[in-house]
């Protein structure tokens, strides 16, 4: 009993290996941040008055991914002197802003010296009940967005593909603008 355990263990952990080496990363000099997903993001410049961002997003056959880094310079605000509390704010209401969105928990997460945050959400997508995992960084001049999503009831895949994508983020050094 204890071989077929232990077989079975390694069997999930070699496939979790192979499928995350089959992944690929994105680096962006740009906005400072470098990420892994199941296949190459597309990438979309946006400009909004004077904020600038780059959005790149990914669908594989069952799961949504996306981030979106967006430049606050022009703005003058830097994260690393002020408290980004008020705008959370409004970007985690942003994301339940569908009727039929619920939020079902939020929480702190660390990465390296920084605090951020994570929402759990979950909304109907056609007839379909999908979940959603997002992320908030604030570094800089930079606000970070990661979130993937799929249909709940494949809850089990969707979270495997949360922390292989969740811990492919890296923030480069070179970030910070002045």
């Amino acid at each position: 009993m204890k071989r077929i355990l232990l077989l079975s263990f390694l069997t999930m952990y070699a496939l979790g290996v192979m499928a995350q080496s089959l992944w690929v990363k994105t680096v962006s000099e740009k906005s400072g941040v470098s990420f892994e997903m199941p296949g190459k993001p597309n990438l979309r410049n946006q400009d909004t008055d004077k904020i600038s961002s780059e959005v790149f997003s990914l669908k594989d056959a069952v799961n949504v991914f996306g981030v979106v880094a967006s430049d606050f310079s022009k703005m003058g605000l830097n994260f690393t002197y002020s408290d980004p509390s008020e705008y959370y704010k409004e970007m985690r209401d942003a994301s339940l802003v569908s009727s039929d969105a619920v939020l079902i928990s939020e929480r702190s997460v660390a990465y390296q010296k920084m605090l951020g945050k994570e929402i759990t959400y979950a909304q109907l997508v056609g007839k379909h009940e999908y979940t959603y995992y997002k992320r908030f960084f604030f570094r800089g001049n930079f606000i970070y967005q990661f979130a993937i999503g799929g249909p709940s009831r494949m809850k089990n895949i969707l979270l495997d593909k949360k922390n292989l994508y969740f811990n492919s983020i890296h923030f480069l050094d070179v970030q910070t603008k002045e």
